[in-house]
């Protein structure tokens, strides 16, 4: 799939290829940047990014769900550190590649699929510092929740990228970035080597930390993937949420700011 998605397309096929291309995947082509023609391959349409100005953040501060997926599955982690997502059980220390809490206990465990029709970039969902991260090798599976549902253990098994952060109050959270099938690869602006290959259990430590600024750009996916958040617990209900699209949708609502209108629409 990397050499497909890579190969250089004729500019006079463009048009047509990708109007077919976003048509079979679901993709608004109103969302692309640009014109079709300027996408030399299909990782360069995957990838493209937000048109200008179409994603401006909340006035006040609140905190951003980090990509446009849908929510799948949402749940605690506790002390004992195993939790269920759509039937399948997991523990903590599987789940997240060091098996470290790190202060995450009572926290919030969103898992949100992007499907290939979504936006595949995702962001920071709050003024952040980046700690350190850690790097998981596995398998390329499907992540798509009809499966997952089934108990493939993908969220184990698949390759994957542990972010341990914290906000600008000091409060630990964590962003794990799942592979899939087709996802070779992951890139991070701010690590150019971080997701890229060969995939060897390693961490790293930031040190000084990287800063990033709510709604900035964090990384890419190369197809469509899943994020868990381990989000602080003052979340909003989730309920209400399940199964929609989040794009920039507030899940942390900011005790000393008015109140936002979610963005529930798709990318």
């Amino acid at each position: 799939m990397g050499r497909l998605a890579r190969a250089r397309i004729p500019r006079r096929l463009r048009p047509s290829l990708w109007t077919f291309v976003a048509k079979r995947l679901g993709i608004d082509a109103a969302t692309v940047p640009g014109y079709l023609s300027d996408y030399p391959d299909f990782l360069t349409l995957f990838t493209r990014p937000l048109l200008p100005d179409s994603r401006p953040l909340p006035e006040s501060s609140c905190w951003l769900s980090p990509a446009d997926g849908r929510l799948v599955a949402h749940s605690t982690v506790t002390a004992e550190g195993s939790w269920v997502i759509k039937g399948t059980p997991y523990s903590t220390a599987e789940l997240l590649p060091d098996g470290e809490l790190n202060g995450l206990l009572g926290y919030q465990a969103l898992q949100i699929y992007l499907s290939p029709k979504d936006y595949h970039r995702f962001h920071a969902p709050c003024d952040l510092q980046i700690l350190s991260a850690v790097v998981e090798p596995g398998d390329l599976q499907p992540v798509d929740p009809s499966l997952t549902r089934r108990s493939m253990r993908v969220l184990v098994t698949n390759r994957r990228i542990l972010l341990h952060c914290r906000n600008s109050d000091g409060t630990p959270f964590a962003l794990l970035y799942v592979g899939a099938l087709n996802v070779g690869g992951m890139s991070f602006p701010f690590d150019t080597t971080l997701g890229q290959g060969p995939w060897v259990r390693t961490s790293r430590t930031y040190d000084p930390p990287h800063l990033l600024a709510a709604g900035e750009e964090m990384g890419r996916f190369e197809f469509g993937s899943t994020v868990v958040v381990f989000a602080p617990p003052e979340l909003r209900s989730l309920t209400e949420l399940d199964g929609q699209t989040l794009a920039r949708t507030p899940l942390l609502a900011n005790p000393q700011g008015p109140e936002t209108t979610p963005d529930t629409s798709s990318a």
